[in-house]
């Protein structure tokens, strides 16, 4: 007999159905055709428990459950994956494992999607833009049902991000405020606000020649670039181009612009440094160049960084809530994939404030008196 045409190839229900008759039985033989015949009810009020479904009423529900338990059933996810056109997987791309701050984002995400039955396939860039493309296409080829962005790419991707978008498939956002022409949810910080913060409390302890170690050249870094601008200028504080130096989010990248920044502009007095990384990294440039902080020179860092406060000099920051991150990203995107899949598409700002730490000079006691009002 020769095979079938393409017009009578299978349907993906089709499919879906020959996998679960081929799959083997779950753990001790035990099928959703026995359960359901254990209790007298069809097999669809059994998939429908499982997959709840709005129209089973709660004595119907906790009889299914209790005997699922009962038996130990448990669902062939690739069969239920291809039923159900979803994988109940999530894809999440942060910029730095290595930074804690993403470390608590992922655990609020995971807390959050772990409660709705989602796992997590976690990628980390290491703030390299060029694993970014790779990782998006991985997570596009296992199917996941949706995709949380700590954006390291300002400029590419965007094409992957719409094809993504184009399959139906839930995007958020989170902490890179980047591809502003791509409609979809986003949960990130006030970061102009995070520049003022800093910068404004150097100014109101007194310093007038205030350096700006900038991140590279995406929304949020210039964001907090604009903030420090603005805070010297409401100050009465002229901006020499020298003070202000491109580094990057990593200790690394801070500890080399501050050696150079210091090294042409040894008059200032003050750092404001674009992420907590980098600022520990301006610390230790300053010490390996024999100078104190805060006598010498202070330091203000963004992020609030676990530990900062145990470092050999408590790094005074600006921090944001990560479990309001995760929370919101998780939300956001568990709405779009189960009920709203074409927008309307949030965006969430969770507020920045200062905390005050001994690298900055001051203490805790000041932070009132030293907090500017920000517009």
């Amino acid at each position: 007999m020769p095979p079938p045409s393409s017009s009578t190839a299978p349907s993906l229900s089709d499919v879906a159905a020959d996998t679960v008759r081929a799959q083997p039985a779950p753990a001790g033989g035990v099928t959703m055709k026995r359960v359901a015949a254990e209790l007298g009810v069809s097999v669809t009020t059994i998939s429908k428990v499982l997959n709840n479904h709005a129209d089973i009423g709660e004595a119907t529900r906790q009889r299914v459950l209790a005997k699922v338990e009962e038996l130990g059933y448990r669902r062939n996810a690739v069969a239920r994956s291809l039923t159900l056109r979803r994988t109940h997987t999530l894809g999440v791309i942060v910029s730095d494992l290595m930074h804690s701050f993403f470390v608590e984002v992922v655990a609020a995400i995971e807390a959050s999607l772990c409660s709705r039955g989602y796992g997590l396939l976690l990628c980390n860039l290491g703030e390299d833009p060029a694993k970014e493309r790779w990782q998006l296409e991985m997570l596009l080829e296992r199917q996941v049902d949706g995709v949380i962005l700590a954006s390291a790419n300002a400029q590419k991707n965007g094409d992957l991000l719409r094809s993504l978008q184009d399959q139906g498939k839930g995007l958020v956002l989170i902490d890179r405020d980047d591809h502003q022409g791509l409609r979809c949810h986003r949960v990130v910080t006030d970061d102009e606000r995070v520049g003022r913060l800093a910068t404004s409390h150097l100014v109101a302890l007194g310093h007038q020649r205030i350096a700006h170690l900038s991140g590279p050249r995406l929304v949020h870094a210039r964001r907090r670039h604009r903030g420090y601008l603005a805070s010297m200028r409401q100050g009465g504080l002229a901006v020499d181009g020298r003070w202000v130096v491109e580094a990057g989010f990593v200790e690394q990248d801070g500890y080399d612009a501050a050696r150079r920044l210091l090294a042409r502009a040894p008059e200032v007095t003050a750092i404001f440094a674009v992420s907590d990384p980098a600022a520990i990294g301006a610390m230790k440039a300053a010490w390996d160049l024999g100078l104190r902080v805060p006598e010498d020179i202070a330091v203000v860092g963004a992020g609030d960084i676990a530990h900062g406060d145990l470092l050999r000099v408590p790094l005074t920051t600006v921090s944001w809530s990560r479990d309001d991150l995760g929370r919101e990203a998780a939300r956001l995107i568990i709405d779009q994939i189960e009920a709203h899949p074409d927008g309307p598409f949030h965006r969430v700002v969770v507020p920045p404030s200062l905390r005050v730490r001994a690298s900055c000079g001051a203490t805790a006691d000041d932070e009132p008196s030293a907090r500017p009002a920000i517009v």
